[in-house]
């Protein structure tokens, strides 16, 4: 070999070792420690619809009952799932094999099934739910469960772009019988983020960055193990980081995970905060993927909570998404053919009827709710809906969205009551609300809609405010004046103030402080010194619980 070609030849060599080591240098400083997105996410949502914080309070009042009342006795959960994989890259447009490996991982850890499960924790638990890719789509046609589309954006932030098609992402699957998981390009190291019950349902879902999805093909270390899903479906089904993004005296609602104070990095195997040894093994800390193996039997509780009868994800066990393949309520396996379970397997050749083995047998029918009213409510900030009873009906979804002067995002709930109880609408403005019955598995009726004008028409709203707080920001006293009178339309008397409690809530949804006042006290002085700089939210209830007014405050010392 001459000079020259070894010079060439080491030349080359010492190239590529300068470049796989700025790769490494890269991908360290993008991927190098977890960022979820889920909680900045939450606060951007509360931002811009203070109302998503009594929907959170409801949810965990629901929650809490359930956990009070021992839990319920029930099969597994099956969850059907659809994946929409949003690239501009043949890169990014990750193969079905890798979707499959992160369905796997999915079932594997929810389930307790994890090949690196240990007995580090003895309260470690089987969650008892499961996730399979949809085969049927919304219209009840076949389906494989992974949409895809090319886009020519660039790459996606926790703006919620991606889960538009006039944004360039793909537009939702009924959140209230799919699991919707976007994969795409994140911008800024963002390895994911998910939206908490209780949101908008044409954003409802979870968002994974196709770096870290799954377990082969484009998955990087140290997010290579598919963790990352787990992680946001773990909130997406209302469980908050191991360490309540707060310190000790935070906590993230559930019993039987140890106070920490801050996130873990990497795998931080016994580090001490708040007095005890952290859950770094947890699959909602910020460990590595190689490093999480476990949810607790509290974390269970709240997630099994959210399917219970009035839990906000409670229609997805009436979801025909999976079919015969386990639905929205079945456990695995293979169930033999029956004419009672309402779902179509085995023989069947429909809904739980007509196979050779099975005597036809009746699908019971779910009529369309009907006389639906709305009353003014909250001093016109809100409105009482109603509806007319559906026979054998076990619960109901509505849905409301701003229409006129623009149109608005859907809000949505279902609940076994004939009435929804809203706030946060604008004096002046049309809605449109819509209800559907729920009747049994994979039946559900038409929806129903109606529309109104929230307090009178064309009322300026802007020339007082409900709450005045001062000074703003705080740091040690806050004071409030309430001023409820000019809500009130022409002609209509005052009456008794319904101002019953302040309810400080931070920007997770998580109640901080709440004070009762006498009912005709129009100024209160709050305490805000033991609260943590940052940005609180106000509001006045009524002694239900029922929200009057919104304000907002920054402690900062």
């Amino acid at each position: 070999m001459n000079s020259k070609q070894y010079k060439t030849k080491h030349g080359m060599k010492k190239f590529s070792y300068y470049l796989t080591l700025l790769l490494s240098v890269l991908i360290t400083q993008v991927y190098g420690q977890r960022n979820c997105g889920s909680m900045e996410y939450l606060q951007q949502q509360i931002l811009e619809n203070p109302s998503l914080l009594e929907n959170m309070a409801r949810i965990e009042s629901q929650t809490q009952r359930y956990i009070q009342d021992g839990g319920h006795q029930r099969t597994v959960v099956t969850i059907p799932v659809v994946v929409n994989v949003v690239y501009r890259s043949s890169l990014q447009n990750i193969s079905d094999a890798q979707i499959l490996t992160q369905i796997e991982v999915l079932n594997e850890d929810f389930r307790r099934l994890n090949a690196d499960a240990d007995g580090t924790w003895a309260q470690a638990a089987d969650s008892e739910i499961e996730f399979c890719l949809a085969t049927f789509d919304p219209d009840g046609n076949p389906t494989t469960g992974i949409r895809r589309r090319s886009t020519t954006v660039g790459s996606f932030s926790s703006n919620n772009a991606v889960k538009f098609n006039a944004q360039g992402g793909i537009d939702a699957w009924p959140a209230g019988q799919y699991l919707n998981i976007w994969v795409c390009d994140l911008s800024g190291g963002l390895l994911g983020y998910a939206q908490f019950p209780g949101g908008n349902a044409a954003t409802d879902g979870v968002v994974c960055d196709y770096a870290a999805f799954g377990t082969i093909g484009t998955a990087s270390q140290p997010f290579h193990l598919g963790r990352t899903a787990t992680h946001e479906v773990g909130h997406w089904l209302n469980l908050r980081h191991i360490w309540g993004d707060g310190g000790c005296g935070v906590d993230d609602f559930v019993a039987d995970t140890p106070l920490s104070d801050a996130a873990n990095f990497g795998c931080a195997v016994g580090h001490v905060s708040c007095g005890t040894v952290d859950m770094v093994q947890n699959y909602m800390d910020y460990s590595d993927d190689a490093c999480m193996n476990l949810f607790t039997l509290g974390q269970k509780d709240r997630m099994q909570a959210v399917f219970a009868p009035g839990g906000f994800r409670n229609s997805i066990l009436a979801s025909g998404g999976c079919g015969g393949d386990g639905g929205g309520g079945g456990g695995g396996g293979d169930p033999e053919p029956t004419c009672n379970d309402g779902i179509q397997n085995g023989l069947e050749t429909g809904v739980d009827c007509g196979g050779p083995d099975c005597v036809p047998c009746v699908v019971l029918e779910c009529d369309a709710p009907t006389g639906l009213t709305s009353t003014p409510a909250f001093r016109n900030r809100g409105a009482k809906l109603e509806w007319n009873a559906v026979p054998d009906a076990n619960n109901y979804t509505a849905e409301i969205r701003r229409i006129l002067p623009s149109a608005g995002p859907w809000f949505s709930t279902t609940t076994a009551n004939t009435f929804w109880n809203y706030s946060g609408l604008t004096p002046g403005f049309t809605y449109e609300w819509h209800v559907q019955s729920n009747c049994g598995p994979g039946n559900s009726s038409a929806f129903t809609t109606a529309t109104f004008v929230a307090g009178q028409s064309g009322r300026n709203t802007g020339e007082f405010e409900a709450m005045t707080l001062a000074p703003n920001p705080a740091t040690s006293l806050l004071q409030v004046t309430i001023n409820l009178a000019p809500a009130l339309e022409e002609g209509q008397e005052l009456g008794a103030p319904a101002v019953q409690w302040l309810v400080v809530t931070d920007v997770s949804g998580r109640t901080v402080s709440r004070t009762r006042i006498a009912e005709d006290q129009d100024t209160a002085e709050l305490n805000v010194g033991h609260m943590a700089n940052g940005l609180y939210f106000l509001r006045l209830t009524d002694e239900g619980g029922l929200t009057l007014a919104t304000s907002r405050f920054v402690v900062n010392r």
